[in-house]
């Protein structure tokens, strides 16, 4: 059955985002998505809906195709096992600087010079805006450098994730000179007409970047969130959720010679191997030396691996002074076991992707209804009404980049031809689909960002919305106003009046 035009194509993503936030159970939900998407597609055969869910989860770590000569040939998705891989090493790495008694060193170190959360919480904050190449590589990245500054000082591991999450995506979306900017430009060259007037690709992604209100609002609500230290109540209840206290039920004393080089130098190691791998493989798939073309072609996942397993084997080498023979094996253990519940999530995640998007085609459903609902709206409010559908399709689909590669047409489209303004409604299209993307319970940048953090998925979800949808909130009244004026600072205006005093509401009642 086409569901492309059944409003039974929402019931996957919504059956799975109910889920979550009655059960806070997020691989059970993922699963009885796929399970749903099952029965949607094959509700004649029982044995055909069973073999469709283990198909789908397969299908993310490998696929059985039929060769010419009629044998079965078992093709790897190399690009999911290594962001597993990634995940893994990533997990050894941490083993192996707790171990090797950086830890201790590096809070000894930062608490004679950052002694509070605010602080360390300004530290990841900073962080995430410097390391903008790839929204990936920043949510794991940060999370590395600031957890055990963070529990130092006693700020939460979901305050962590807020940050890191808001500082993956939002700052992606700002730095045309990304992975997201990459794509986006591809997006605009190959899926908007040369009739739409938007001139070069690069310049008008430049340009929407000044519009683009969530972003900024994203990273301004961070900053205040920090700065006051507002706590609104779900974060106040949802505190280190499924996290053992790191500076009390660990020995924190071990190796109290250790140096904060051993922590130092594998962060930056691996922060300058995946930028190497990234532009190396960039540049030799595109073999321009162009920076746009070679982030465009860059191998993201197999950048993540090898910098990881370089800064791994790195980390191990300086530490082996300071490392126990008989702690090797509870090492590779315990930081494999750390990651597991994070791979299982990312699975199911990337599994029911394809349920949503090909089988349920719930993102075609709601470009559809886009078309008809466009078709009758105002021209002067197309980008508020850009930014409702392009944020509800990325929160039920759990992908940005899906949401652009539907919406980005479409948008331009139908604004260049009511004579609408073009600039700010891409603006509106992007901004929409971060913010759904951001808040999303099955977008993989909410679970690697909890990964990050290590938090649980569920508590980061349910903690961070309240936050980002401020945000989105001011953004939506800010495209209202630029729309109506003409005038993307009268929007600035009025957004940020309204975000600083929702803020300072929250400060004074929530602190």
């Amino acid at each position: 059955m086409n569901y492309a035009d059944s409003v039974l194509s929402l019931c996957v993503p919504i059956c799975v985002i109910l889920m979550v936030f009655f059960t806070k159970r997020v691989l059970l939900s993922l699963f009885v998505g796929i399970l749903i998407g099952g029965i949607f597609m094959h509700h004649d055969n029982i044995f055909e809906v069973l073999f469709y869910v283990y198909t789908r989860i397969s299908s993310v770590l490998y696929t059985l195709q039929t060769n010419e000569q009629g044998h079965l040939t078992l093709d790897f998705n190399y690009s999911s096992v290594y962001v597993f891989g990634f995940l893994i090493l990533l997990g050894i790495l941490s083993q192996v600087i707790f171990y090797s008694g950086a830890v201790n060193a590096f809070v000894k170190w930062a608490r004679k010079r950052v002694q509070s959360a605010k602080g360390s919480e300004f530290i990841a904050f900073i962080a995430g805006i410097v390391i903008f190449i790839d929204d990936y590589f920043n949510a794991l990245t940060v999370g590395q450098i600031s957890k055990s500054l963070n529990d130092a000082n006693h700020s939460t591991r979901e305050r962590l994730a807020y940050v890191i999450d808001s500082t993956s995506a939002p700052v992606c979306i700002l730095m045309p000179i990304s992975s997201w900017g990459a794509y986006i430009i591809g997006i605009m060259q190959t899926s908007i007409p040369s009739t739409a007037g938007t001139g070069d690709s690069l310049l008008v992604l430049i340009s929407s970047v000044w519009s683009n209100y969530y972003a900024w609002f994203a990273l301004l609500a961070v900053f205040l969130t920090i700065y006051w230290q507002i706590n609104l109540p779900v974060m106040s209840k949802n505190k280190n959720v499924g996290v053992v206290d790191f500076l009390q039920d660990n020995d924190l004393n071990r190796q109290s010679s250790s140096s904060i080089w051993l922590i130092i130098i594998p962060v930056f190691v691996l922060i300058f191997s995946i930028a190497f791998m990234l532009l190396w493989t960039g540049y030799k798939a595109s073999e321009e030396i162009n920076i746009l073309n070679i982030l465009k072609n860059a191998d993201t996942a197999f950048s993540l691996f090898y910098g990881g397993l370089f800064a791994v084997v790195i980390s191990i080498v300086i530490s082996l002074r300071y490392l126990d023979k008989s702690s090797f094996l509870p090492m590779f253990l315990q930081g494999i076991k750390s990651m597991l519940p994070a791979i299982f999530i990312l699975i199911l995640a990337w599994a029911i992707g394809p349920v949503i998007r090909d089988d349920m085609q719930t993102g075609l459903y709601l470009a559809n209804l886009s078309k008809e609902f466009l078709s009758q709206g105002t021209v002067v409010m197309m980008p508020v009404i850009l930014f409702l559908i392009s944020g509800f399709i990325a929160f039920a689909t759990g992908t940005s980049w899906g949401t652009f590669a539907i919406m980005l047409p479409i948008g331009v489209s139908v604004v260049s031809a009511s004579g609408g303004d073009i600039i700010l409604s891409i603006s509106a299209v992007l901004a929409g689909a971060v913010y759904g993307d951001h808040t999303s319970p099955i977008s993989d940048t909410t679970i690697l960002s909890a990964t990050g953090a290590g938090c649980s998925v569920q508590s980061h979800f349910i903690t961070q919305l309240p936050y980002a949808s401020t945000a989105a909130l001011a953004a939506l009244m800010s495209f209202a106003i630029a729309s109506v004026s003409s005038s993307i600072l009268a929007g600035y205006i009025v957004g940020i009046i309204f975000l600083v005093g929702i803020f300072y509401f929250y400060k004074r009642f929530y602190k």
